[in-house]
């Protein structure tokens, strides 16, 4: 099981402020998008037949003492440990999420050889990044009307439909209530389909 850093914008996230904007433009008569959250999502991967916690106290001093993860002037973040962040990550309250990944290898190469030459993490596979949309949406019947919102607000589809998952470019997957961490770490980790064939 992967460690887990989200991170978010504690200044006015101006690109949130943006999409929102856009968001509530794009949505039919009755629909409302009335919240929106971006989070950066990090899984710290052992090696094969370590685990996490051979790494996570260093790891955490890290988070906490250096600008290779956080910028603590910008950005609050939690940091949760194999163990913290049980076996399901949970959706905030009354919001839905879209989670979002590069095409191409989601493993961060340069962090990761930029961390080990100052701070030595034994056990440290890789480190993998991802994008959560946080998102409060309300139908005419006062449901969320997920569905049809993730339609008109997630993967880029037309001028009228689709903002935020650029599909020439990233990947995406909805997510509603909770997740197995276990599916969030294969999403990440998986290969692009293209990528399989030419394998």
């Amino acid at each position: 099981m992967s460690a887990v850093l989200l991170t978010r914008l504690k200044i006015t996230d101006l690109t949130v402020l943006t999409a929102l904007e856009a968001g509530r433009r794009m949505l039919p008569e009755g629909h409302a998008l009335e919240r929106m959250i971006r989070e950066e999502l990090t899984l710290f991967e052992p090696e094969p037949g370590a685990t996490a916690s051979a790494f996570e106290a260093t790891l955490r001093k890290t988070i906490e003492s250096s600008n290779f993860f956080v910028n603590p002037n910008k950005e609050r973040y939690r940091f949760l440990t194999s163990d913290e962040r049980g076996d399901r990550w949970d959706a905030p309250d009354g919001m839905w999420g879209i989670l979002t990944r590069t095409r191409g290898d989601t493993r961060d190469e340069g962090l990761i050889a930029r961390l080990r030459r100052e701070h030595p993490l034994p056990g440290l596979a890789s480190i993998r990044r991802g994008r959560v949309w946080w998102l409060a949406t309300r139908g005419p019947s006062g449901d969320p009307a997920t569905a049809l919102c993730y339609e008109q607000l997630g993967p880029l589809q037309g001028t009228s439909r689709g903002l935020l998952v650029n599909p020439h470019a990233e990947r995406s997957r909805l997510l509603e209530g909770s997740i197995p961490w276990s599916d969030v770490e294969r999403f990440l980790a998986e290969p692009h389909a293209a990528d399989r064939v030419a394998a």
